[in-house]
């Protein structure tokens, strides 16, 4: 399917649905003014979190004082002690009454808003998708162009959500993505449009039959509890991503351990992630005692593991494993002494991947992988001088 830079898609579950309207060119922020007045609003609530560029965050002040009282406001500043994980709701208890706009990073989009205007990559794909209860009609709006031309360090932390839902919910991308990941993180609109569309789809197919977010669609959460628990012991050491990148890596581990996956996932998580750039092993240092700590708090109700790519692990009707303290620590151990050559995208490997998460084998209520092969096939991915060879598969647009 041919690419653009435009992108048009609906969300719904249940009774709340999500519009996501990617737009490029300064000609779209008349449709932007056009959609915000649509709300009918008696007052705006301009909500940022300090990551919004000023004059995006100006120009949509203006269109929404041009329709009603805009009022802005700026989320506090947390400690760097405390995970960012509220999904939210702690930063929404303090918000002045009024229809809530969200500009900026994951932390004003995670806002219940009706209308989202993410600035990076790693909102875009994430908090800014998701249907936050009490609103039932949101709009999330994102100018390609404008991502296109952010930091490097901004998209390749964005990235690591693609490589989140390619790892656990839509693993046929697998190849195309291993060929477009560098560690340059620098790509077109049209090329985070179709990256926007994976996430989109991902997100719609799960959601639409498991709107409150318990059982399947928790694959899109995948490594994230984990994530948190880096980020709140290591964040000031880490470039921006990396937490995430490491909790992906730690599930993981913590899989491999357990012995819930019907074969190892680790090469291809690291393979991905090396390919962007993103963190493959825990910084030399790292306190890894804090880290256990608050792995065995962010993990308390359970964790989602990947029996197989694409595949969460279920067992008795649940998709969150208890992990216990040592399978943690191991996990934690085996990741900062991890021989990053075995991630190296120079190096050949071959990688099994399903066609989709529909075809992968089903589940027996032990938890282990029983019934067909899924349809599954080998793809080759090698690479050398020349660029990486692998087979190509186009992503949606």
């Amino acid at each position: 399917m041919r690419r653009t830079a435009r992108l048009d898609r609906r969300i719904q579950a249940g009774a709340a649905h999500l519009t996501l309207a990617v737009r490029d060119g300064e000609h779209a922020w008349g449709e932007l003014g056009a959609r915000i007045a649509e709300f009918e609003a008696r007052r705006f609530v301009l909500v940022t979190d300090g990551t919004a560029p000023p004059e995006q965050l100006a120009r949509v002040r203006a269109l929404a004082a041009a329709r009603a009282p805009t009022v802005l406001h700026e989320l506090p500043a947390r400690p760097r002690s405390t995970a960012p994980a509220t999904g939210g709701r702690a930063d929404a208890g303090t918000l002045p009454d009024g229809t809530v706009i969200a500009v900026g990073g994951e932390r004003a989009c995670a806002v219940p808003a009706a209308v989202r205007v993410p600035t990076d990559l790693a909102a875009a794909c994430g908090p800014a998708l998701v249907l936050h209860r009490p609103v039932p009609t949101a709009l999330a709006w994102v100018r390609s162009d404008l991502l296109a031309a952010g930091p490097a360090a901004r998209t390749r932390a964005g990235l690591v959500a693609v490589v989140r839902h390619v790892l656990a919910v839509c693993p046929a991308h697998y190849p195309a993505l291993a060929a477009l990941l560098t560690p340059g993180a620098r790509h077109d609109a049209r090329t985070l449009t179709a990256l926007l569309a994976l996430c989109a789809d991902a997100r719609s197919a799960l959601v639409g039959f498991d709107p409150d977010e318990t059982g399947p669609a928790l694959a899109l959460g995948y490594g994230r509890s984990l994530a948190a628990a880096v980020r709140t012991t290591l964040g000031p050491a880490l470039a921006p991503g990396d937490a995430d990148a490491l909790g992906l890596l730690l599930a993981a581990a913590v899989a491999a351990r357990l012995g819930v996956a019907a074969r190892p996932t680790g090469r291809a998580h690291r393979d991905l992630l090396a390919r962007n750039g993103s963190a493959t092993a825990l910084p030399a240092g790292a306190d890894l005692d804090r880290l256990v700590v608050a792995a065995v708090a962010a993990t308390r109700p359970g964790l989602l593991l990947l029996a197989d790519l694409g595949r969460p692990y279920c067992v008795d009707g649940r998709l969150l494993t208890p992990v216990d303290g040592a399978v943690l620590r191991s996990a934690v151990v085996e990741s900062a002494a991890q021989d990053t050559r075995d991630a190296r995208p120079d190096r050949p490997g071959r990688v099994t991947v399903p066609h989709s998460r529909g075809a992968g084998r089903e589940q027996d209520g032990t938890g282990s992988p029983c019934g067909r092969d899924g349809g599954r096939r080998s793809v080759e991915t090698r690479s050398g001088p020349a660029g990486t060879a692998v087979q190509q598969k186009e992503f949606p647009s």
